[in-house]
């Protein structure tokens, strides 16, 4: 039998799914993200499964807090002058109370003022980029709900540690990683796809990706370049 793996929905919490031939339900939080990853044998039944993660969720709570406090202390301060990425380009950092937010000649304005600290940077930065890429995915989802022939009720842009996207297929929303107003739209585009797709096909099956290559022949490489991350310049 091969291990078959899903990302789902069980006791209120997204989890990363495998069917193996194990003797216990093992969960893991994994290090550098935060994702839950359980897995359990075939033939336990998929309640018993989401009952055991409910009992452990404070504790999955605090795993999860633990790591994300390791990974915020290891983040980079931010000043002005510095070079920050958007949309695949990287632009230099301005901070100006009278301009608005934007890009302009190749830099990146926010209203701040000269005295902000880099936690207040850091804050309007990500508000700038849930901004933008939301008005991206308004336009972007008109186009490619109608080519991949499924329509998502509700698209969220969150802080996603995790994964680039996930879809909750039973209330057909979609959300999209924060991180992702740093790449190239086509890179969006890719994500989106992915996650409309599952609306079709919740499995990572042969039907999904041939469903993925239908609409999208270059999946692969846009796939690849976005898990590179962002090039250094």
């Amino acid at each position: 039998m091969k291990d078959r793996t899903e990302i789902t929905q069980m006791a209120g919490l997204e989890v990363v799914f495998t069917r193996k031939r194990v003797k216990n339900i093992n969960l893991r939080i994994q290090p550098a993200t935060g994702a839950i990853h359980v897995s359990a044998s075939p033939r336990v039944n998929r309640r018993y499964v989401e009952g055991f993660i409910a009992s452990r969720k404070d504790w999955i709570a605090a795993a999860q807090q633990r790591l994300q406090l390791r990974r915020d202390s290891t983040e980079p301060d931010l000043a002005e002058g510095q070079q920050v990425p958007f949309l695949g380009d990287y632009y230099e950092l301005v901070l100006s109370k009278i301009d608005a937010p934007g890009i302009s000649d190749e830099k990146l304005v926010l209203a701040l003022s000269q005295e902000s600290s880099s936690t207040q940077i850091k804050h309007s930065l990500e508000e700038f980029y849930r901004s933008e890429l939301r008005t991206k995915l308004s336009l972007l989802s008109e186009y490619w709900e109608q080519v991949v022939g499924a329509k998502s009720s509700e698209y969220r842009v969150r802080r996603m540690k995790t994964r680039w996207g996930s879809c909750n297929t039973q209330k057909a929303r979609i959300n999209m990683s924060l991180e992702l107003a740093k790449f190239p739209l086509a890179c969006i585009e890719y994500v989106l796809v992915h996650e409309l797709t599952h609306l079709l096909e919740p499995s990572h099956n042969k039907r999904f990706h041939s469903l993925v290559a239908d609409v999208m022949p270059d999946w692969k490489e846009r796939k690849a370049f976005l898990n590179k991350g962002i090039a250094p310049k």
